[in-house]
């Protein structure tokens, strides 16, 4: 089943009244706790295809080769100082797609992983190129929210969960659908669990107040072979007591190959109902082949028009970097994020990358 195209009169609504209509849409629910991507841009590559890629075709040459040229992004050591003195909006990037966001004095941290793989064990499966620029022991003193966007190894790593979990007892959690029962279980005392377009508000000790919104993706779940779309995976928007807004993509595609051209539609009404954007961490790598991996996941160049869909004014590129998980070149991603903006007559500086650790003053 697919999402039906919004009404004349939809178009018209308010961004709240949208957002209260899209609530009602509940086409990405299976039944039987399974979850799926309800949209004509979601086109999953034919199982087959996808067993050939894995046992006979999967080539990282191209990749590996790119890393020991020295191609991978260069990682800083945190910048206490700005951390400890935020600026209204500024985002830290930690590597592939973890990211210190603090805005209007409050500081989220989204889909941490700090551990040396993005692997069920630590002995097997992707390991970093680039290391970690902190440990958990090592972020900030107080962190009030944490984020996290689904279940995939790569965005939620169960040792960095338990170390947070440990070193921030009263911290606020956010995820989707189907993730309440590993979260507790690593130790989190406040859990929140949405659906796509379901808003939290959030009163912080220090008196500022946040807004949480739980927003669509087009992406997959699954940490084994059983549980496949048994969670739900998601985007997030959070406004801070200032009224500044930050979007993290989290994991998303935006149109498959095979869809006709057919894009997601969910980046634009994210735009509608919450932008424009002060700054946002978007997810532009993991790509290669696309023809195995547009369902899930962006170019570069998608990566923009999600950067034009929502209206944000500044944008970071995470998702790539860290871990070899397809296999295009360690540095194309950026080098065609670059190029991107260029043709699109974007400047720049609107949306680029930054050094793993590095933080950025937006506002």
């Amino acid at each position: 089943m697919s999402v039906q195209p919004l009404s004349d009169t939809a178009s018209e609504l308010s961004g709240e009244a949208l957002r209260a209509e899209l609530a009602k849409d509940k086409s990405h629910h299976l039944g039987g706790g399974r979850f799926h991507n309800p949209w004509p841009s979601f086109v999953q590559a034919p199982k087959l295809t996808l067993i050939k890629h894995v046992a006979f075709s999967r080539d990282h040459r191209a990749v590996n080769q790119s890393i020991a040229e020295g191609r991978a992004p260069e990682v800083v050591a945190l910048d206490h100082e700005s951390l400890s003195h935020p600026s209204d909006v500024q985002l830290t990037w930690l590597g592939h797609a973890s990211v210190l966001a603090q805005i209007d004095g409050a500081t989220i941290l989204c889909d941490p992983v700090f551990s040396d793989r993005c692997s069920p064990v630590q002995w097997l499966g992707p390991k970093r190129y680039t290391k970690a620029p902190c440990q958990v022991s090592e972020l900030p003193g107080a962190i009030d929210v944490l984020i996290i966007s689904h279940n995939h190894y790569d965005h939620l790593d169960w040792n960095t969960l338990r170390q947070v979990a440990e070193r921030y007892p009263q911290i606020h959690v956010y995820s989707t659908l189907g993730n309440k029962s590993m979260l507790e279980l690593a130790g989190f005392a406040s859990v929140h669990i949405g659906d796509w377009w379901q808003e939290f508000s959030l009163a912080l000790p220090s008196g500022k107040e946040l807004l949480l919104a739980c927003t669509p993706a087009q992406h997959m779940t699954g940490r084994g072979v059983l549980d496949q779309m048994s969670t739900l995976w998601s985007s997030w928007v959070v406004r801070g007591s200032k009224g500044h807004r930050f979007f993290f993509s989290g994991d998303t595609a935006y149109s498959a190959v095979g869809a006709s051209g057919a894009e997601c539609p969910v980046f634009r009404q994210i735009g509608r109902v919450y932008g424009p954007f002060d700054a946002a961490a978007i997810a532009i790598g993991a790509y290669a082949p696309e023809a195995m991996f547009s369902a899930m996941h962006v170019t570069p160049e998608q990566a923009v028009r999600i950067h034009e869909d929502i209206g944000s004014k500044r944008s970071v590129g995470i998702h790539w970097g860290t871990f070899v998980l397809t296999s295009e070149p360690v540095d194309e991603p950026p080098q065609r994020l670059a190029q991107a903006m260029e043709s699109r007559g974007h400047s720049p500086q609107a949306f680029g990358v930054l050094k793993i650790g590095e933080t950025t003053r937006v506002i």
